[in-house]
């Protein structure tokens, strides 16, 4: 995993949004919860009312929420994505009423990748993918391979790497974003609640705000599958590009042996 430093490009995007969203919801629902006593609501609202404050408190504490939810794996999201795509999705299942490689398999999909080769891909991509992607091991899943082949790649394209980065980016920033707005959705039912029983005040604006979450989080296990095996396959390209660094590889190894 990359921990991006303070003010580089990498990070902004998929760190600190997800951790400001949060920190956002957290400082709202502080606010409103009726058990918080009127000095916190008076920092609070003085705090939300200095833009130079809120200014340090978002790049601080919005990064660093940002990084504690990285830490959360993405493997979760993508299972409850299949999980959700099994159950809804029309075209999971195959003729004869078992569920498709793309809503079984573990990241990184190489069983897929193979699939793709052979139905859609030249002979080449298949040659290619059995001396490499394809080495591994019945049943296990090679995210050490995955990796490596991203750092080989990277070091030696640097459009591939835009773009294997890119889609990397688009991943982590849902993925951020989906435990974000699962926190959030906490927080805001607990305060909701809490406020009809203790206040009996509905909050209409936080039940709004609930359900448009929970249609968020919905959308997100209906397509995050989908984005996770397009990232996979646009670095299986850029490796089949680039199979050469590949190949050179194999020809140093015998020389060595």
């Amino acid at each position: 995993m990359d921990i991006p430093t303070i003010g580089g490009a990498r990070g902004i995007f998929e760190f600190f949004v997800p951790g400001t969203f949060l920190l956002l919801n957290l400082g709202v629902t502080a606010y409103l919860f009726p058990y918080t006593d009127s000095e916190t609501k008076r920092i609070i609202a003085a705090g939300a009312s200095s833009p130079a404050l809120v200014l340090v408190v978002v790049v601080s504490f919005g990064y660093l929420i940002g990084v504690v939810l990285r830490l959360f794996q993405t493997d979760l999201p993508d299972r409850l994505s299949a999980a959700w795509l099994r159950r809804f999705a029309h075209n999971a299942r195959q003729e004869k009423g078992k569920f498709k490689l793309w809503v079984t398999e573990p990241f990184p999909y190489i069983d897929w990748i193979e699939q793709i080769c052979k139905l859609y891909l030249p002979p080449e991509a298949l040659d290619f993918y059995d001396k490499t992607w394809g080495r591994k091991r019945s049943g296990e899943q090679n995210k050490s391979l995955f990796t490596i082949v991203k750092v080989v790649v990277s070091s030696n394209d640097e459009k591939a790497a835009g773009e294997m980065y890119a889609a990397e980016a688009l991943s982590r920033y849902i993925s951020g974003m989906f435990y974000a707005l699962s926190f959030a959705c906490l927080v805001v039912l607990v305060t909701v609640v809490v406020c009809a029983l203790v206040s009996h005040q509905v909050l209409t604006g936080l039940l709004v705000i609930l359900f448009a979450y929970f249609f968020v989080i919905a959308e997100i296990l209906a397509h995050y599958r989908f984005i996770r095996i397009k990232e996979v396959e646009i670095v299986f390209a850029a490796s089949f590009k680039n199979r050469s660094l590949f190949e050179e590889a194999k020809m140093t190894d015998k020389k060595e042996s």
